[in-house]
């Protein structure tokens, strides 16, 4: 009895200081614990005015970050606007744009038929004409035509009819022209664009606006003939739609001029926004 009771009381023992030990080393962690949490602690505090700044700092960003966005904003909407114009802007230049041309369709395939009309003609065929001394009607009425645009001056001739006065002769004047070896050159770069009224205006009174003046008929007297007749139409038609198109062709420049003013203002306006 006396042995158990010394085997129990020392397993109590040996329990108790168990407990002892392991309250110790809680209590030696609870005060490791606890000077750490002061550490700690005295860190925040330390830490403290800098973590304040950091938020005024960070505050400050926001702040600056929704103004520039706000004012990205505001020049996306005007980039927008800037947009909207110059598609305006680029409609309006290609409206003009398709009307000239429209215009011109008309015209140009009259010149394109009489400079191919020129290209036809031979040195054989020219000094067959210039070689005429009694030249047909339709003839001389193309090469007075003809002389009238180039701005050549009549002949004075004595009045064939027996007058006795000087009258004014186209044919001396043409057979010059004829001449010239330049001549079809000539006829292929003529200013039509700037053709004077005075000239033009004859063009139509004297000429086109008589019906033994046409192609057909001048052909009737020489292939030479019916060529310039040709020339001479087409000049009388493309200064027509010219008089029509230089006004849109002049609308048409200052169109694209502001439509290239509005891209380039709109392309800085971007690169700004971009940025």
């Amino acid at each position: 009895l006396i042995q158990t009771y010394k085997e129990l009381l020392g397993n109590k023992r040996k329990m108790v200081h168990q407990l002892k030990r392991r309250y110790e080393v809680g209590l030696e962690k609870l005060l490791a614990a606890e000077g750490d949490v002061n550490v700690m602690k005295q860190e925040l505090i330390e830490l403290q005015p800098k973590l304040i700044e950091t938020g005024k700092e960070v505050a400050e960003t926001l702040k600056v970050v929704d103004m520039e966005t706000k004012e990205a904003e505001a020049k996306k909407v005007v980039v927008q606007g800037e947009e909207a114009i110059a598609n305006e802007k680029a409609a309006a230049a290609k409206a003009i744009k398709d009307e000239c041309e429209g215009e011109l369709a008309v015209a140009l395939p009259l010149l394109d038929a009489a400079l191919s009309a020129l290209n036809t003609l031979t040195k054989s065929d020219i000094t067959e004409v210039k070689s005429m001394k009694n030249p047909p009607k339709a003839v001389k009425l193309v090469m007075e035509a003809v002389c009238v645009l180039l701005d050549v001056k009549p002949t004075r001739v004595k009045d064939p009819s027996g007058s006795g006065k000087m009258v004014d002769d186209y044919w001396p004047s043409a057979q010059k022209v004829l001449a010239d070896p330049n001549f079809v050159k000539s006829l292929k770069e003529y200013d039509k664009d700037n053709v004077r009224p005075s000239i033009i205006d004859r063009i139509r009174k004297d000429y086109t606006s008589n019906p033994l003046f046409t192609p057909a008929n001048a052909a009737k007297a020489s292939s030479a003939a019916e060529g310039l007749c040709k020339w001479v139409c087409a000049m009388d038609s493309y200064d027509k739609v010219a008089k029509v198109v230089a006004p849109k062709k002049a609308a048409l420049k200052e169109a694209e001029e502001a439509y290239n003013g509005v891209m380039q203002e709109l392309r800085s306006k971007q690169a700004d926004l971009k940025e």
